[in-house]
């Protein structure tokens, strides 16, 4: 499960608003297709079926299951550093290869 700061839960309610996405909407982090690197996210009514559920009533998160396989637990957070805004996701757990 990903478990967002309260930054970043304020900046993603902030993001679903701006957007137009209803409040009831989720937050789906996921990697993108075509051998991007790195996580993206999109605003969803509901969850993918084998998507990882978290979050609060504030905003439920939805993590794509292949993606929670490689990262596993992690913090989500939000740093806005001279105007350039940018999610930081940190892994509970070392990533690093033995």
């Amino acid at each position: 499960m990903f478990s967002l700061t309260p930054t970043a839960t304020t900046a993603m309610m902030d993001a679903r608003e701006e957007v137009g996405a209803p409040e009831d909407w989720g937050i789906r982090f996921f990697a993108p297709m075509g051998g991007s690197q790195g996580v993206t996210f999109v605003f969803v009514a509901v969850p993918e079926p084998d998507d990882v559920l978290g979050g609060s009533g504030k905003l439920r998160t939805y993590v794509e299951a292949s993606l929670h396989r490689q990262i596993g637990d992690a913090t989500v957070d939000f740093h806005d550093l001279d105007g350039s805004a940018e999610l930081v996701i940190r892994p509970h757990r070392d990533l690093r290869a033995r």
